[in-house]
């Protein structure tokens, strides 16, 4: 298996690899929501841990779609949702848009409770991806060329750049995908099917809480160059790590204070 055949999977490969991946004791699954549920739950729980803020404008809908990696109806369809309970609001004129409510409601959503029951399957694939991802960077750091470095890095600036959270996750997930190109290893397909489910537990984050993972990208673009994979290990593992601080299960730990 070639990096050009393994960047994106066919449909009936995803189909096929995700059905595997979960048939895993432990793997997690929120297959039972729908797609707009799924975008309901990513909303409120960015709404409920202070992510998104009171008063604070959404990106477009074309961005959320592409950053949560649904439909443009899709993520449309979540919105209007979450406009009728009042947690979101539309505002008309040049300076309108989709905003978080001043006052949002609390809402026990079934789709948020799903996610949280979901917690310790998130964690296995947390464990998983920090696994596979490491042996990965470990054989990129052999075969990166410096032209795939400066490409890397080209998708470390499109993120730096990004307006906000979902403008930032394109390139973000492109930078990963293409770090699995380059290792070229057989194990690929089953690490971005690992990748790819752990994406559908992310919630939109604020811009400046991203600069210490572009930190990390860098370090291990710099680790790629020196042909250093034990380097390219560690940058790695201390990446993904720090996911368990970063999901949303981990943000109460962080701060206690949204408990309350």
């Amino acid at each position: 298996m070639t990096a050009k055949n393994i960047s994106r999977l066919t449909h009936v490969e995803e189909r096929e690899i995700d059905r595997l991946f979960h048939a895993v004791p432990g793997a997690a699954a929120v297959t039972r929501l729908s797609a707009v549920e799924t975008v309901r739950a990513r909303i409120l729980l960015s709404v409920e841990h202070g992510l998104l803020i009171p008063g604070g404008k959404l990106p477009s809908t074309d961005l959320i779609a592409a950053g949560l990696e649904v439909s443009d109806i899709t993520a449309r369809r979540g919105l209007e949702s979450l406009v009728e309970d009042g947690v979101l609001e539309r505002r008309r004129g040049r300076a309108g848009g989709t905003f978080v409510a001043q006052k949002p409601p609390k809402i026990n959503d079934v789709a948020v409770q799903a996610y949280l029951e979901d917690v310790p399957a998130v964690r296995i694939l947390i464990d998983q991806r920090s696994l596979m991802e490491s042996a990965i960077a470990a054989q990129a750091a052999q075969n990166a060329t410096e032209a795939q470095c400066q490409e890397l890095e080209a998708l470390i600036r499109q993120s730096a750049n990004a307006a906000n959270w979902h403008e930032h996750h394109i390139p973000d997930t492109k930078f990963h995908r293409l770090v699995a190109e380059i290792s070229g290893l057989a194990e690929v397909p089953a690490y971005l099917s690992n990748y790819e489910s752990l994406l559908k537990y992310f919630v939109p984050y604020p811009q400046e809480k991203l600069v210490e993972g572009r930190g990390h990208h860098q370090q291990l673009v710099e680790a790629f160059r020196n042909r250093d994979s034990l380097a390219a290990m560690s940058v790695t593992r201390e990446h993904v790590d720090a996911l368990r601080r970063e999901m949303f299960f981990g943000l109460h730990v962080a701060n206690p204070s949204l408990s309350e």
